[in-house]
């Protein structure tokens, strides 16, 4: 046996549920698809993810087969559009999802994902629309700010929230100084989205280590996410779900430590 297939079986050893093997969609009833269906967005173009298992996620992916197929149809009613693309199968280490980009970023564009059976002649439709776009007004790229001060972080305030919308923002500070590195995150999650939120480095602790000194070069990264959640067709398996981000990222903050 080869050292690539050796190799193999070991990680698949400790990563059973990513090992699973793939399911031909002619042998899978339409009621036992799992469906996990996301737009994504940076504020510049959308990505539609359309991943299938069998019952669950844990379950085997589904490969669609026999006429069996996805489809999305986007309509951006802002600039009085409507596009609709099949999807794409794309085969990655251990998993298989179905992809379709588009042009549309704006606020509430909604996106139809259906997926067609061929042999019962049905189509399950899935539907979401993006929420706005994220603006970012402060701070900007490359100032610079004491670990142990405040920041307050500034965007434009969501105008729409849809059913559960939410808005993340995850903090990650990298800190070096030679070879030695020193990395940290901390999220806030579910924070109200009314463009403002403090961000105190002492008491989230990004930078407490005793290693840290003046010696090192800090900075941090924001990463923001808006999530809204959309409708999931009640014929897939149960905890199936439909849901579209608005992402957006600000790095390159310089944190100096006293």
């Amino acid at each position: 046996m080869s050292h690539f297939k050796l190799g193999t079986i070991a990680l698949c050893s400790l990563l059973v549920s990513a090992c699973s093997s793939d399911t031909n969609s002619n042998l899978v009833k339409t009621e036992a698809i799992w469906s996990d269906i996301l737009v994504k967005s940076d504020g510049d173009i959308s990505k539609v993810v359309a991943e299938l298992n069998v019952s669950s996620r844990n379950g085997n992916n589904i490969n669609l087969v026999q006429g069996d197929k996805l489809s999305v149809t986007a309509t951006n009613n802002a600039i009085s559009a409507n596009m609709t693309k099949n999807m794409d199968k794309d085969n990655k280490i251990f998993d298989i999802d179905y992809r379709a980009n588009f042009p549309y970023y704006q606020a509430d564009t909604q996106y139809e994902i259906r997926l067609y059976r061929a042999k019962d002649k049905v189509t399950l439709s899935s539907k979401v629309t993006l929420p706005e776009p994220i603006l970012i007004f402060a701070p900007q790229a490359y100032q610079t700010f004491s670990a142990d001060s405040a920041l307050e972080l500034r965007w434009a305030k969501a105008t729409k929230i849809i059913g559960d919308q939410s808005l993340k923002i995850n903090v990650d500070s990298t800190c070096k100084h030679g070879e030695k590195e020193i990395t940290k995150s901390y999220n806030y999650n579910d924070i109200k989205d009314d463009g403002i939120q403090v961000v105190d480095f002492e008491t989230i602790g990004l930078f407490k280590n005793e290693e840290l000194n003046s010696n090192f070069t800090c900075t941090v990264k924001f990463s923001f996410e808006r999530r809204r959640y959309g409708s999931v067709d009640g014929r897939y398996a149960s905890s199936s779900r439909t849901y579209a981000t608005q992402t957006k990222i600000l790095e390159n903050i310089n944190i100096t430590i006293k």
